[in-house]
């Protein structure tokens, strides 16, 4: 993996609107750290943050059915959410399929090439 591949990977968690603040804190720093012993440093915990932000799909589906994802998106969008999950669990998905998600996963699937 070539590091601009890898910084690809970073700014698609960055641009990800579903990303958590702290996953978005997290790839600018990285991002901001470009050709640095710190950027170093952080590419060695990369894996781990995206191991821990990436959602499940029986997550998924359990904030979807959820009053939060309710207020959140509006009855319409939880419930689109909801039969979305379910349809793509029914095809075999194990995650989330949202922008973050599927950045998540880029990098989770690349684990040895980058740690």
């Amino acid at each position: 993996m070539t590091h601009t591949q890898l910084t690809q990977l970073v700014q698609a968690l960055l641009d990800a609107p579903q990303s958590n603040p702290k996953v978005k804190e997290f790839a600018q720093s990285w991002i901001d750290a470009e050709g640095t012993p710190k950027q170093e440093e952080l590419t060695k915990q990369l894996v781990s943050v995206a191991e821990q932000n990436i959602a499940l799909i029986d997550e998924t589906i359990g904030f979807a059915g959820s009053e939060l994802a309710t207020q959140i998106l509006g009855a319409e969008g939880a419930a689109n959410l909801l039969q979305h999950a379910k349809d793509i669990k029914a095809q075999g998905a194990e995650f989330c399929d949202c922008q973050a998600c599927v950045a998540a996963k880029n990098i989770i699937d690349l684990k040895a090439e980058i740690e």
